[in-house]
């Protein structure tokens, strides 16, 4: 029995120096052997922030993605050493689904829609740039020419003639950066909101009060 026991614990100290070694090559093989990467620690982990950044890193080498998370156009050969999929929140890949391009996709749909993980202005801004002119992403301006959304008069009710009024809400913040004060609006507030006013829909802090 006594040697059964040694014989077990031997066999169990081989097992974790095993395991010791495979994970090990694992943390490896998204890290230091990855030389084409120089957004990982030691351990092979992102930053804090990572998900807000990690397209413009992809655009300038997809391949130091695709080391560690497999395929980004072949769903089936995604996931990688990492075991974590691009497809698992992207499920286009890192490309918009087909017919994007349409303004009722990418207009009513993703910018004019309430915020979330993948619609909204603010969602747009992580690849097209905070002023959606300055991201790894193409401008916004290359088709709208002066601004991320259809030039004036923007008062149309369908998604052929879109509104502005069909804009959720909750997008303001991102429309404040050029209403400001009613900034590159021919409407203005008739009395500016305090300094620090949450930006709103109606409130003054962009073009209107109470109501148009």
């Amino acid at each position: 029995m006594r040697i059964d026991t040694i014989t077990l614990r031997s066999a169990a100290s081989r097992f974790k120096a095993v395991c010791a070694v495979a994970f090990a090559l694992f943390l490896g093989g998204c890290s230091t052997s990855n030389t084409q990467s120089t957004q990982l620690s030691a351990k092979g982990e992102h930053p804090a922030g990572w998900l807000q950044t990690h397209y413009a890193e992809f655009i300038k080498n997809p391949d130091q993605c695709r080391t560690c998370h497999g395929s980004t156009t072949d769903p089936k050969a995604a996931g990688g050493i990492a075991n974590v999929s691009c497809f698992s929140c992207h499920p286009h890949g890192p490309s918009h689904a087909p017919g994007w391009a349409a303004s009722g996709e990418h207009g009513r749909l993703g910018a004019q829609a309430a915020p979330g993980v993948t619609a909204g202005f603010a969602y747009c801004a992580k690849c097209h740039g905070s002023t959606y002119n300055n991201g790894p992403a193409v401008s916004c301006m290359t088709c709208h020419t002066k601004s991320p959304h259809p030039s004036r008069p923007w008062v149309g009710t369908s998604a052929t003639a879109p509104s502005h009024t069909m804009t959720d809400a909750a997008n303001a913040p991102e429309c404040v950066k050029c209403h400001a004060n009613g900034a590159n609006s021919t409407l203005k507030p008739t009395t500016p909101a305090p300094p620090g006013t949450i930006p709103g829909c109606f409130n003054n802090t962009m073009c209107h009060g109470r109501s148009f």
